[in-house]
């Protein structure tokens, strides 16, 4: 395939989630570019959008975008970092939950994890590698030196899986369904009856959940009055205590 200058390159980027505890609902964060060879064949070297970034800023009607799926009428928020760190240039933004799509974009990426990267940008300076320089599949046919970058999208299927992102915040449940969602999209649970059991062991320590600790004096449910032995249910309390930590922090 022959590129011109000034084509539209897409080249997505992996993300993994993780939370973040003084983040706003809807922030996200991660690699919007690495110099790594992607499953194209391009590699974008680093530093190739820090002279578009430095022109266009992040802000006002020439700023670059946040997109969903490179849709131009579909804006997802507002970038509010985009800078090289280390080989990699690094991204943090904001979704705009106030916008139904956007929402509804949110509510999945918390489901799946987190979803993945893609910068679009048109062509400045690059450069071809001759076949006979191309010893394995890790080598790179097409090498973009510089580029004017335009957008950033979230998107679903990644071209560049060694960008993965960093940050999704996820907010603390507020209902029984998004908790049961909570703890499969967390692993805690495998599927919906996995987490409505854990639910049911929630409820019958909630005590231990509000801090309350159960006095000697009180007629305490024990693990003599429930026929069980303490051991059995010291992975109970083990996940109760991990569930207050990750819930309690949001």
């Amino acid at each position: 395939m022959a590129w011109e200058k000034g084509d539209l390159i897409q080249c997505d980027m992996t993300f993994v989630s993780h939370t973040i505890a003084n983040a706003p609902d809807g922030y996200i964060a991660g690699i919007a570019s690495t110099p790594a060879t992607d499953l194209y064949g391009h590699k974008v070297a680093k530093g190739a959008f820090d002279e578009s970034i430095r022109k266009k800023g992040l802000t006002g009607p020439r700023g670059i975008k946040l997109l969903a799926g490179h849709d131009w009428h579909k804006i997802a928020g507002a970038i509010k970092k985009l800078e090289t760190v280390g080989d990699n240039l690094g991204i943090e933004a904001q979704l705009n939950l106030n916008v139904s799509y956007v929402k509804d974009l949110y509510e999945v990426t918390k489901q799946n994890g987190g979803l993945s990267f893609s910068v679009g940008f048109s062509l400045q300076s690059y450069e071809f590698v001759d076949d006979e320089e191309i010893e394995n599949e890790d080598d790179p046919c097409l090498i973009i030196k510089s580029g004017d970058l335009m957008e950033v999208s979230v998107v679903t299927f990644p071209a560049q899986p060694e960008a993965e992102m960093t940050f999704v915040k996820v907010g603390p449940p507020s209902t029984v369904r998004e908790l049961e969602r909570a703890f499969i999209a967390r692993g805690n649970a495998q599927n919906r009856s996995e987490a409505k059991k854990l639910i049911q062991t929630m409820r019958q320590f909630s005590h231990l959940l509000n801090g309350k600790e159960t006095s000697e004096a009180s007629p305490a449910i024990t693990p003599q009055h429930l026929g069980l032995d303490a051991p059995l249910l010291k992975p109970v309390h083990e996940q109760l205590a991990r569930m207050k930590a990750v819930f309690g922090s949001g």
